[in-house]
């Protein structure tokens, strides 16, 4: 949605789904370090710090090692609150029902939150959290400004225990809460829940993110991040979430909340991430639309 050009697609896309009577948000992110400027064009990758990424990453020209990223300066980061605010008022005029800020997997939003990659020594970073979560706030109270919180201004947050996660949630939890979102989507790894967090005592101490974030954050949550039906569920019925998403599950099972109801086995097929689709040209479509439907 960063353009106005992009309305009419997906307005088509909105239509045809609020026909079969369903809803559809508008996820909205910034790439960040995440990309190549082979793709973003002049500019390049941009970042909180100019903290690079190894590895590869898929470009129109084949896979090419990560570029370090630039430091965003002072009016980069207004314009980045800006583009943000402008997006969500254009998935509301292409017919979303909401949006969702991602703030994880390593974008822009979660270079700005985690330590290790914001080095910055200005109101934005640093090793104080309230500083390192400003952008996020910013844009969060831009968008709900922009079309209201009632229109499903919702956060989303991968949990990475090397970093300060914890300081993360102790900070961002209350602040969210205050601004009566719709709903925050706290993501795990890997399915499992518990793991070892950066800094806490020996030996092998364990958190719950999700739980330890519900009695920080007052409003609705999703969970997410790996997890099967049955955990999801246990998170509903202690009273931890209110809902769950899934993602990976969805690839190889179309029908899952039908399948879900009925206790029906899942089909796990879809769990193979070499035959995900990643848009490059020597990818197909394998795997990607072709699973059948699994009667419950």
């Amino acid at each position: 949605m960063y353009e106005p050009s992009h309305l009419a697609g997906w307005k088509l896309v909105t239509s045809a789904v609020h026909s079969k009577g369903g809803a559809i948000f508008s996820q909205l992110f910034h790439a960040g370090r995440v990309t190549h400027s082979s793709i973003t064009g002049p500019g390049g990758p941009v970042s909180a710090s100019p903290t690079g990424i190894s590895g590869l990453i898929r470009t129109p020209s084949g896979k090419q090692p990560y570029e370090v990223p630039a430091e965003l300066t002072l009016g980069q980061i207004k314009g980045v609150v800006a583009d943000f605010r402008a997006a969500a008022e254009r998935a509301v005029e292409a017919g979303f029902d909401g949006i969702e800020l991602h703030a994880g997997n390593g974008y822009l939003l979660q270079s700005f939150l985690a330590q290790k990659t914001n080095t910055r020594d200005d109101d934005y970073g640093g090793a104080s959290v309230e500083n390192r979560a400003r952008l996020v706030l910013e844009i969060v109270d831009a968008c709900v400004d922009a079309i209201g919180a009632d229109r499903g201004v919702t956060f989303s947050d991968l949990v990475e225990p090397e970093d300060d996660a914890l300081a993360q949630l102790d900070y961002l939890g209350p602040q969210l809460a205050q601004r009566q979102l719709a709903y925050v989507c706290l993501s795990s790894l890997n399915g499992d829940p518990y793991y070892k967090f950066a800094g806490l005592p020996e030996p092998n101490f364990k958190v719950d993110p999700f739980k330890y974030f519900r009695e920080r954050y007052s409003g609705v949550l999703a969970v997410n991040g790996g997890l099967q039906p049955q955990q999801t569920a246990a998170y509903v019925a202690d009273g931890t979430a209110n809902f769950a998403f899934f993602g990976v599950l969805y690839v190889a099972n179309a029908n899952l909340p039908e399948l879900i109801k009925a206790s029906a086995p899942l089909n796990y097929g879809g769990a193979d991430a070499s035959t995900w689709y990643g848009g490059s040209p020597d990818d197909d479509a394998k795997n990607f639309t072709d699973w059948p439907l699994t009667a419950p």
